[in-house]
């Protein structure tokens, strides 16, 4: 991903087809600011949310383009049938999460419809794939993946593209 400033955001969130209210709300986290320029091409995936947490907008970098994608959050998912929280496998970076560290997060397709994906709790599945966090080495452990991290990393491309085309969203360039 290409290292953004607060400036760079607010671009971003200008040419961006969502609702005013959410661009009036979201907060670009000041932390970034530290990022050195290797973390930020690390970087897949930056969740950007509301005071809440649970609504936002996902910036995903794909071939120098960004995708400005708002979405709903929901953390932790219940069993129905015993009310505990449940392990989930995040459908965009394949690590195995346990039910305090999943989630739901749900992006509107068309006016009458969206379309729900379980993710890891903290939407930090760039740094999953790479192996720089605890919940990877854990994961790695559970599931016996023997994949390099490149192969992860592709992975995890492929499969976001994947899903941005099921979604009504085109490319923001700056």
């Amino acid at each position: 991903m290409k290292k953004l400033d607060i400036d760079t955001f607010t671009e971003l969130l200008t040419l961006s087809p969502i609702k005013p209210r959410l661009k009036r709300e979201l907060r670009f986290v000041t932390s970034t600011a530290d990022l050195t320029d290797q973390q930020w091409d690390d970087r897949e995936l930056l969740p950007i949310a509301d005071r809440s947490g649970n609504n936002g907008v996902l910036l995903v970098s794909l071939d120098d383009d960004f995708y400005i994608l708002p979405y709903e959050f929901k953390r932790g998912i219940t069993s129905s049938v015993t009310g505990r929280n449940q392990s989930i496998i995040c459908d965009f970076c394949q690590t195995w999460q346990n039910g305090s560290n999943a989630g739901s997060i749900t992006f509107p397709k068309d006016r009458n419809s969206t379309v729900s994906y379980l993710v890891c709790g903290d939407l930090k599945c760039s740094l999953h794939v790479r192996t720089q966090t605890k919940e990877a080495h854990t994961s790695r452990a559970q599931l016996r993946e023997d994949v390099t991290i490149e192969q992860r990393v592709t992975r995890l491309k492929r499969r976001v593209a994947g899903f941005i085309t099921n979604l009504p969203y085109s490319p923001t360039t700056i």
